[in-house]
């Protein structure tokens, strides 16, 4: 009786064992019928970062230029006033502009860049109508022999000769005319010339050459300067 009632429990054990597993497998296959998953979310890409605008180039500063504080060409000697006189040459010398109807058999003829002119004892002329017209010297002009009553300047160790506003150097066996030199002193400005106040002092300007009026061993004189 025991080995019967053991026979049928093990029966009903192995029973209820298939068909709980049965009954599993039923719903697994049933919940895989009737399930439906959600499809995958597409993922979400974000938009990429604009680029960063480039910064313009910094501009380069331009230094800016200090201006200089205004002083003409620095003088040898300091500023001395004195009233302008003009001074004459004699009797053979004549100011810019003078006027002659003919010329003395003394006056040679004087070529400079094409331009004919005649000297005549330190002066130059250029033909006009109705004469001769008396005109600065023209820079370049070669003469053989220096006119009578010249000055001799010196200006940093070379030697100029000085006569009616004119300057002269020595070339070879001739003389030429040249510009002023910055710092040459003379004594006598011709006519013509004129007076100008720069920053407050007069200067004397003669055939656009600046003079500032100084004093050299008590005399009156003016050295040629530069104004900027």
């Amino acid at each position: 009786m025991t080995t019967i009632m053991q026979t049928y429990c093990s029966h009903i054990i192995r029973f209820s064992i298939l068909f709980m597993l049965t009954f599993a497998c039923s719903q697994i296959v049933k919940a895989q019928r009737y399930y439906h998953p959600e499809p995958p979310r597409p993922a979400y890409h974000y938009p990429p970062p604009p680029p960063r605008p480039i910064p313009p180039p910094r501009p380069v500063p331009v230094p800016v230029p200090v201006p200089v504080p205004y002083h003409p060409y620095h003088p040898y000697h300091p500023y001395y006033y004195h009233p302008y006189v003009p001074y004459y040459w004699g009797p053979a010398w004549h100011p810019i502009g003078f006027m002659i109807a003919t010329l003395t058999t003394t006056a040679i003829i004087v070529s400079v860049e094409n331009q004919k002119y005649h000297y005549d004892n330190g002066v130059y002329y250029i033909q006009v109508s109705g004469g001769y017209k008396v005109v600065p010297a023209p820079v370049g002009a070669v003469v053989q022999v220096l006119p009578s009553g010249y000055t001799t300047v010196i200006v940093s160790s070379s030697s100029y000769y000085y006569y009616g506003g004119a300057y002269y150097v020595k070339s070879g066996s001739s003389y030429k005319v040249v510009a002023p030199p910055t710092g040459a002193v003379v004594n006598k400005i011709p006519d013509g010339a004129t007076e100008t106040t720069v920053n407050g002092q007069k200067y004397i300007v003669y055939n656009g050459t600046y003079y500032q009026p100084i004093s050299q061993g008590g005399q009156d004189a003016y050295e040629v300067v530069v104004i900027k």
